[in-house]
């Protein structure tokens, strides 16, 4: 396990969206500089291996039908935005409906 995967579940609970928003920020942009380093590092020790990979990765790309994926992709979102947008409008409006309603019932 990763350290920053053990602390999601030691947090409180009771921060705020704004401050959870900025510290996962911070966490990713801090995992991203060090991943960046760690590549880095790789290429200059091994620049003929990170070359082929490269032109490995380039080649694949290059052969898969990679603007078909994305467009079915994106067809699809498109497709489940409309019902996902009516199912969070319900929810929405069911928590809302709740809240208004009377605790007491007896």
């Amino acid at each position: 396990m990763t350290p920053s995967f053990e602390n999601n579940f030691a947090e409180p609970a009771a921060r705020s969206p704004e401050q959870f928003i900025a510290d996962k920020y911070h966490d990713l942009r801090t995992n991203a500089q060090r991943r960046l380093a760690e590549v880095d590092a790789h290429t200059k020790l091994h620049p003929h291996q990170t070359i082929l990979w490269a032109l490995g990765a380039g080649y694949a790309l290059r052969v898969l039908p990679t603007t078909r994926i994305l467009a079915g992709v994106t067809r699809l979102a498109v497709a489940l935005l409309k019902p996902a947008a009516v199912a969070y409008g319900v929810s929405k409006l069911w928590q809302v409906s709740r809240e208004h309603l009377p605790s007491d019932r007896s």
